[in-house]
């Protein structure tokens, strides 16, 4: 069965701020309004501890253990997969972060190790203890870059030279992997950014499958913004079938229905994308920034993923649908810049232009192609 897939674990927060969620005029409870637009998996992303020491909320969702319970209970009534994913960290982790849990740093390499699959051990039999296990577990969240830095964090790459640190990062990878099979029926998922980059993925695979990493699914973050065109994309996720076997999923994209930003004055955080956007490597975006734009890209990279070699395009993720721009909504608190240490940089909500949800909380036309692409597979 193929995956179309929504990460929204911002939800909670965003309605305990006053956000309603709106298709054809008629408000309603998102969970079930993405049910009934075709979607049939959910993906909610769980941090250690996103509290500072004296208990203030890091933000971006405050994504705990008690509140992926919840968001994984609603998913599970209307009908929807879970996909869990342990980031390993107590706030975000990306290619440009991937913070050690703030009770784990004191841990050599082999205690870290024995953490990670404890604790991915404790978390999936505590959601079988209440019904909710996943489908798919994710060991780690975009960890092209390694994962538990500085113990688990690949080198950067000298000219010509691979990187180094596989032997550490297999070993934590390895340890979360063996906890998910040896606990559950999952699939477990491994997640790396930088699709378009094939060089990069094939050193990435090798040598962790090199060094005994057994898993299930690749995934991949798919931002044509920072990750190149579709070209690239379908070109390497078919070399990934080819090499390696296995099935592949978009887990985490999006796209901008406007480049304007839903505060005129412009206090706190920049739009993440927005008037001058350029890809990385200097070309244009694939579509325009408008809700058209936005509903021809969602279109288009479902058709791609599901056209993968062999059948093996299994699924696509929308990452944060629905995260309204409400007073109060932030990438993170005070509390979680003081923790990462970038301070400098403001908070607010710097996501919002890419939901598939307007900033007043109307769906956007990209919704029914979610049902238009679950209608087409159902009458294959």
């Amino acid at each position: 069965m193929f995956d179309l897939g929504m990460d929204f674990s911002t939800l909670e927060e965003t309605e305990s701020l006053g956000g309603v969620f709106r298709q054809d005029g008629k408000a309603g409870d998102l969970v079930e309004i993405l049910a009934e637009n075709g979607v049939n998996a959910a993906r909610f992303r769980l941090w250690v501890d996103p509290y500072s020491p004296s208990g203030a909320p890091y933000g971006g969702g405050t994504c705990d253990f008690a509140l992926v319970k919840r968001l994984a209970r609603r998913a599970k009534d209307a009908g929807m997969r879970f996909l869990l994913d342990l980031h390993y960290s107590d706030f975000w982790c990306d290619p440009g972060r991937q913070l050690t849990p703030k009770a784990w740093v004191e841990l050599d390499l082999e205690a870290l190790a024995e953490r990670v699959y404890d604790y991915t051990r404790d978390v999936l039999l505590s959601l079988r203890s209440v019904g909710l296990n996943p489908d798919m577990v994710q060991v780690g969240n975009e960890i092209t870059n390694g994962m538990l830095w500085p113990t688990g964090r690949l080198s950067d790459p000298a000219p010509g030279q691979k990187r180094t640190g596989y032997g550490n990062l297999a070993r934590l990878v390895a340890a979360g992997c063996r906890a998910v099979q040896n606990t559950s029926d999952a699939k477990v998922m491994l997640h790396l950014e930088r699709s378009g980059d094939n060089a990069v993925w094939r050193e990435w695979f090798d040598e962790l499958i090199a060094r005994g990493v057994d898993f299930d699914v690749i995934g991949a973050s798919y931002y044509p913004y920072w990750h190149g065109n579709f070209a690239a994309l379908k070109a390497n996720l078919n070399d990934m079938i080819a090499r390696y076997g296995r099935d592949v999923m978009v887990v985490e994209t999006a796209y901008a229905f406007t480049s304007s930003h839903f505060d005129p004055t412009q206090a706190g955080a920049n739009l993440v994308i927005n008037d001058s956007l350029k890809c990385y490597d200097g070309s244009d975006a694939p579509y325009p920034l408008t809700v058209e734009g936005q509903r021809l890209f969602v279109k288009e990279l479902l058709s791609l993923v599901a056209a993968l070699d062999g059948g093996h395009g299994t699924g696509v993720y929308y990452w944060e649908p629905a995260w309204l721009p409400q007073k109060g909504s932030t990438w993170a608190t005070e509390a979680a810049r003081e923790y990462m240490g970038e301070q400098d940089k403001p908070g607010g909500n710097e996501w919002a232009n890419q939901c598939i949800f307007d900033y007043s909380g109307n769906a956007t036309p990209a919704l029914k192609e979610f049902r238009a692409f679950s209608d087409r597979m159902r009458h294959r």
